[in-house]
């Protein structure tokens, strides 16, 4: 367990042609630092989708670039991190999602222009339940606030908005966000159905449902399982969502209407069952950290670490823009490698000498099941640098 870490770099890397390893010599800073962003970038990586042979080339790149640069390998194999990940792509043909309203009518749901299933999780093969809207399904015990508090949710299919009230603060709102399935579990939640805020949304609908038919990673290791027990995740189209409200006495224009206002949100059952069939392809994936250490001077404070990092995975290749399939990831994230990598080679240059240690560290990269500002999930527009 890291206590702090002073200059430790840490990213994902993996093998890769000797000319690829060989020392850069451009001349100045700004022209290495492109020449990464060059190089991880590149057709040959095609996009360092975590797990392949593009993402292990890179992997193999920036380790040679801590060892250039005089960092000691902080890794469980030498520099290197193994981490395994579940890869979950969705079969699209063959899964289905369906509205079933209170009078019996069936109304198929369309698959990426209506909604999309979240493969972060372990999804039944099939499952039916009733829809209960729950506001934010927020719990956040500093605030006294409860979304659940009152509601009978076993076996139900909860029904969200994205987002939070203005009174709970920004971290407290994108840690309960991040972890709501813990409170929905005890409450016998079986599914989720997101609707994706318009407000603020970072990735729009058209862009991020190519994300669909990607593969999702999760962590591996069952002690690190997230969301065990939920059956469904559907992330819903903004603009298609006030079908989803339909004689419930409520209209999703009327809860946007809150929503900016960032006032609390009314929780009312749909009147409708939701029935969805899911089938999926799942693969262990092996992912690499890197992580390079730089000791501290000071013979005491040399054991704490100040952590620098970034993550190098990208999305690989996927629905073709323009007809080029690949998805570079020149800023996502090959441009915060290159700094750090040329951040490690500064301190060796000029013999920097911090008294804390200083490592190089990069996250477990795990993409998520559905768009988030710290990993899109839709496709980026190919960089030629």
């Amino acid at each position: 367990m890291l206590r702090r870490i002073s200059l430790l770099l840490v990213t994902i890397v993996l093998s890769v042609s000797h000319a690829a390893v060989a020392q850069n010599t451009a001349p100045n800073p700004a022209a290495r630092w492109l020449s990464h962003i060059q190089y991880l970038a590149s057709d040959e990586l095609a996009g360092r989708e975590t797990g392949s042979e593009g993402h292990r080339q890179a992997a193999s790149y920036i380790a040679a670039a801590f060892k250039r640069a005089g960092l000691k390998p902080g890794g469980t194999q030498g520099y290197f991190q193994p981490v395994k990940f579940i890869s979950r792509k969705i079969v699209e043909e063959q899964s289905n999602l369906t509205l079933i309203r209170n009078t019996g009518k069936e109304e198929p749901i369309i698959l990426g222009e209506e909604a999309t299933f979240g493969m972060g999780i372990e999804h039944a093969p099939h499952t039916e339940g009733p829809i209960v809207f729950v506001g934010y399904v927020l719990t956040v015990p500093e605030m006294n606030y409860d979304d659940l508090a009152g509601l009978d949710l076993r076996g139900k299919v909860v029904l969200l908005l994205s987002g939070g009230p203005s009174e709970i603060p920004g971290p407290l709102r994108a840690h309960y966000q991040n972890t709501r399935w813990g409170a929905l579990k005890r409450a016998g939640v079986i599914g989720v159905i997101s609707i994706q805020n318009p407000i603020g949304q970072d990735i729009p609908w058209e862009r991020s449902k190519l994300a669909r038919l990607r593969a999702a990673l999760s962590l591996a290791d069952p002690g690190l399982e997230e969301n065990a027990g939920q059956q469904l995740a559907v992330t819903f189209n903004p603009a298609k969502a006030e079908r989803l409200f339909l004689d419930s006495g409520h209209s999703f224009a009327e809860i946007m209407k809150l929503a900016e206002a960032g006032k609390p949100l009314p929780r009312f059952p749909i009147p409708a069952t939701v029935r969805a069939s899911v089938r999926f392809e799942k693969q262990i994936v092996q992912s690499q950290n890197v992580a390079g250490i730089l000791p501290g001077s000071d013979p005491v404070l040399k054991n704490e670490y100040v952590v620098l990092s970034a993550h190098l995975d990208h999305l690989g290749k996927g629905e073709p823009i323009n007809g080029d399939p690949i998805y570079n990831g020149a800023m996502d994230n090959a441009s915060g490698i290159a700094t750090l990598l040329e951040a490690a080679r500064t301190f060796s240059e000029k013999r920097l000498r911090f008294r804390r240690s200083r490592p190089r560290r990069r996250r477990p990269n795990r993409r998520p099941s559905s768009p988030c500002p710290s990993s899109p999930a839709g496709p980026s527009r190919r960089r030629r640098t």
